[in-house]
C-alpha cells in the first residue's frame, strides 16, 4: 500500500484517490466498532483475524465483515503469504483548514471514536454532543496537554459544561498517551 489513501497535502494522490480517502476517513468516524478494530489493528499489527476476533470479543462473521470493509476502503493490507494471514492498517490523516488554523485529523481520533464502545465518558459524551463535539474536543485536548490552554478555558471554547468538558478531556488525555506509540503523526502536534 505504501501511503495512506488520505494523504497530508493530497499530493500523493490524484481526486478520486483523495475523494475515496476522505469517505473512508468518514466511515471511521461514523462506526465506533469498525473504529475499534482499526485501532487494535493499528496497535498489534500485523496482526490475525482470529487474533482480533479473540481480543476484541467480536463474533467471527463480524471480524471478517469489518477486515473486509477496511481492505475494500484502501486502509488494510492482507499479508496471505504468512499462515495465518495478517493484517496491517495505514495511519491515516485528514488535514482540514479551520478558522483556527489547520487540524490534522490522525489515528488518534479514530482511536477515540473506538473507545465510545469501551469508555463510558467518551460514549456519553458523543450521545449528547456528537462526533464532531468529540473532534473539538480532542484539539482542545491536545493544546491543554500543551500548556497552551487551561482546561477551564478549552471547555469554555468547547461550549459545554465544564464538568463535562473536563471529563472528556481526561478520557481523550488517556486515549493519546496510549496513541503516541501508534500514531505516527503525533509527535507533530
Amino acid at each position: 500500500m505504501g501511503t495512506s489513501p488520505v494523504s497530508a497535502d493530497g499530493a500523493d494522490a490524484g481526486p478520486e484517490e483523495a475523494y475515496s480517502g476522505l469517505l473512508a476517513y468518514a466511515e471511521l468516524l461514523t462506526n465506533p466498532e469498525l473504529a475499534r478494530l482499526y485501532a487494535e489493528i493499528l496497535q498489534r499489527g500485523p496482526v490475525t483475524v482470529e487474533t482480533l476476533k479473540e481480543e476484541l470479543d467480536v463474533p467471527h462473521s463480524t471480524a471478517y465483515k469489518y477486515v473486509g470493509r477496511l481492505e475494500e476502503m484502501g486502509v488494510l493490507d492482507r499479508d496471505d503469504d504468512t499462515t495465518p494471514a495478517t493484517v496491517t492498517v495505514e495511519p491515516v490523516r485528514l488535514v482540514l483548514e479551520t478558522g483556527e488554523g489547520e487540524i490534522a485529523a490522525t489515528p488518534v481520533f479514530i482511536i477515540a471514536i473506538g473507545e465510545q464502545t469501551d469508555n463510558d465518558d467518551i460514549a456519553v459524551f458523543v450521545d449528547r454532543h456528537g462526533v464532531a463535539k468529540l473532534g473539538a474536543a480532542l484539539h482542545y485536548t491536545f493544546r491543554v496537554r500543551a500548556g497552551e490552554l487551561t482546561q477551564r478555558t478549552a471547555a469554555s471554547r468547547l461550549d459545554v459544561h465544564p464538568v463535562e468538558a473536563m471529563t472528556v478531556f481526561d478520557a481523550l488525555l488517556e486515549v493519546i498517551e496510549s496513541a503516541v506509540e501508534y500514531d505516527p503523526y503525533l509527535s507533530e502536534k
